[in-house]
């Protein structure tokens, strides 16, 4: 059981490690990292679904007014901070493979998959 609770705290800090935030952007998220999820100035997310392998970067990218907040359905894999307007996050996972729905905690209408290949 011991070993069990210290695999899972080493699980969820190396998925914290892995993400990092940025503040210089474009608004097409040219020179990021990755594979990009834009916020776009009408709330839309482009794309809303992604495929990745994992070792990849997701760099979302907000270009809308709003700030926005995202988090997988099991609220562990997939998390980032408030990203201001005009701003972005890039997260890197090198741990987790599947099929992953995430959505906006500040606008519920944004949602959409990642899938993570190995």
């Amino acid at each position: 059981m011991r070993n069990f609770f210290l695999v899972t705290i080493l699980l969820v800090l190396s998925l914290f490690a892995a993400c990092t935030e940025k503040e210089d952007y474009t608004p097409a998220g040219g020179n990021l990292p990755g594979s990009h999820i834009i916020v776009q100035p009408n709330g839309k997310l482009v794309p809303a679904d992604l495929t990745i392998s994992s070792g990849d970067f997701i760099s979302f990218v907000n270009n809308d007014v709003k700030p926005h907040r995202f988090m997988s359905a099991d609220s562990i894999s997939i998390v980032t901070p408030t990203i201001a307007p005009y701003s972005f996050f890039v997260f890197k996972n090198d741990i987790i493979t599947g099929l992953f729905s995430y959505r906006c905690l500040l606008d519920t209408s944004l949602h959409g998959t990642i899938t993570i290949r190995p």
